[in-house]
């Protein structure tokens, strides 16, 4: 089984560099350190997942992303809206390379109280990807999803999902082109 946490013993977790299970808007994430290589490392090699597929990047606020996104976006209200949205903006130059895809991140601001809190206390975003292995399909089952990770992950995160039906439309905020809508 796997252990259940609350957000500050998860934080603490995903600062000493493990990868957690956590609930958003509509399905359950795996999640760690965004600026720990190893640890997002270890998300591509458990879900198995090609290396030139990047994941989203959560965050509670915009000034979380600081050093990940350029600097000249903390002003774009767009990135702060209340709706479902992963934005696809330009990286900033300190911007780790296994977070970039053709210098851009994908990056979305959160309101789902979990994941809001789990950002506060770590001081800082998490990566995103959902609770599954890449090429199989999405069951939004905790059990079996527990199933499926036992083992493998640090702890869940206790917590409900989202309302979210379907996952965020992603935009990209250069060209405004909606490439998951």
């Amino acid at each position: 089984m796997i252990p259940k946490a609350d957000t500050l013993e998860a934080s603490n977790i995903i600062k000493e560099g493990g990868i957690v299970i956590y609930p958003t808007e509509g399905i359950y994430g795996l999640g760690c350190d965004p600026l720990n290589s190893d640890s997002v490392d270890n998300i591509f090699q458990l879900k198995g997942r090609e290396y030139d597929k990047r994941f989203i990047i959560l965050s509670s606020s915009i000034g979380f992303l600081n050093g990940i996104i350029d600097s000249s976006l903390g002003d774009d209200a767009r990135l702060n809206s209340n709706d479902f949205l992963t934005w696809i903006v330009p990286a900033n130059n300190n911007c780790p390379p296994w977070l970039k895809s053709k210098n851009n991140v994908a990056i979305r601001i959160t309101q789902h109280p979990v994941v809001v809190d789990l950002c506060n206390k770590l001081q800082g975003p998490i990566i995103s990807t959902s609770a599954n292995y890449s090429g199989q399909k999405y069951i939004n089952d905790i059990t079996i999803i527990e199933e499926l990770f036992d083992g493998k992950v640090s702890c869940i995160v206790n917590g409900k999902l989202g309302d979210e039906k379907k996952p965020s439309s992603i935009i990209d905020i250069i060209s405004n082109e909606v490439l998951r809508g």
